[in-house]
């Protein structure tokens, strides 16, 4: 009996491999080192000297409230359109069996980070992310702000606008860990495919052509994605982080919590860099060795045009825009924090 080649023809049902679904561990291993990094090698429970004191400033303080506020809805805003993005793509272009095994690693991937970002147990070092900064500083600068949800309930505590930024960023560490999960996966579901790949004919080698350009595409779009989606969070991150500073009574050591501010948002610009490598480069690497593959199919069939559109990497063309824009998303959020770090809230906002 000869070779009985797969079906070529699409089925609009992609299916991604069990074995690819261990990338999605990756990200959860960089989280783990540098939330551990951060909470057992920085200073987690900061105490600031008696000398760092706040004036009242309530205009101050609503100006910098509402700052927060406008990042807090814009990066709500993202999260729940790349969520609905992945989603999409998922029930239309993946087959059931494919769904179920990469929502099974998405509950992981979730309930991992969710430990960090909302349940926040008590080994290696865990911290609220606002002690990094002095939780005094942003008790006694919010606390004054009043919140009119506060007038009518007793779980504020007499806390006001403090109160109000813990339960928003509670909220929006939820949203981030099905957001992040969101862009994780789909990166990974760039690497499904609707069957085996046949390279012995041109029929073969065309759909093959077609199937890695579709995977070039998701990958392209999901680290558009993560760029994006990072980048937001760290203006969210600085807007919160920048919220009590302008109240800092004594001039020099407001400059110095400034300087504080913007080193923590690098390193925080420097992890989430790091944690778009961790699942963007296995993907790549894996897709660099089918494309390798196929042109190696291509080239012993003799047409060399069925391969046109199908690039690998080549770090002869490292210069090109696309891969300029792939680096620029990669980095994007160290970009974001030494944007926030150059130039300070007082400058945009008068």
């Amino acid at each position: 009996m000869g070779i009985i080649p797969p079906r070529l023809r699409p089925r609009g049902h992609l299916v991604i491999a069990p074995k690819h679904l261990g990338i999605l561990a990756l990200p959860a291993f960089v989280l783990l080192a540098s939330e551990y990094l951060l909470g057992n090698f920085g200073n987690s429970a900061l105490v600031l000297p008696d000398t760092v004191s706040v004036d009242p400033a309530p205009l101050l303080e609503l100006t910098a409230r509402y700052r927060f506020l406008s990042a807090w809805f814009f990066y709500f805003a993202v999260c729940v359109i790349f969520i609905a993005v992945f989603f999409a793509e998922l029930w239309s272009q993946h087959s059931p069996k494919s769904a179920v095994r990469i929502l099974l690693g998405l509950v992981a991937v979730v309930a991992f980070t969710m430990v960090f970002n909302t349940l926040e147990p008590e080994w290696m070092g865990s911290f609220e992310a606002y002690e990094l900064l002095g939780k005094s500083l942003f008790v006694d600068a919010l606390s004054p702000g009043q919140l009119r949800a506060c007038e009518t309930s007793l779980a504020c505590d007499d806390e006001g606008a403090f109160h109000g930024m813990e339960f928003l960023l509670d909220k929006a560490n939820h949203i981030t860990s099905l957001a992040a999960a969101a862009v994780i996966a789909g990166m990974v579901l760039a690497l499904a495919r609707p069957h085996r790949p046949y390279l012995l004919s041109n029929k073969g080698l065309a759909a093959e052509a077609e199937i890695l350009r579709r995977a070039q595409d998701a990958s392209t779009r999901y680290l558009y994605c993560s760029g994006i989606l990072l980048s937001v969070g760290m203006v969210l991150v600085l807007s919160w982080m920048k919220w009590p500073g302008q109240m800092i009574a004594d001039p020099e050591l407001r400059a110095r919590h400034a300087e504080l501010v913007n080193a923590i948002s690098l390193y925080r610009g420097v992890s989430y860099s790091v944690l778009i490598l961790s699942y963007y480069m296995p993907v790549s690497l894996i897709l660099m060795v089918r494309i390798e593959r196929f042109h190696s199919a291509v080239a012993a069939h003799g047409n060399p045009s069925i391969g046109a559109e199908v690039m690998g990497f080549d770090i002869n063309k490292i210069a090109s825009l696309e891969a300029f824009k792939k680096i620029v998303a990669i980095v994007s959020p160290i970009l974001a924090s030494a944007l926030g770090a150059a130039v300070t809230f007082e400058g945009i906002g008068g």
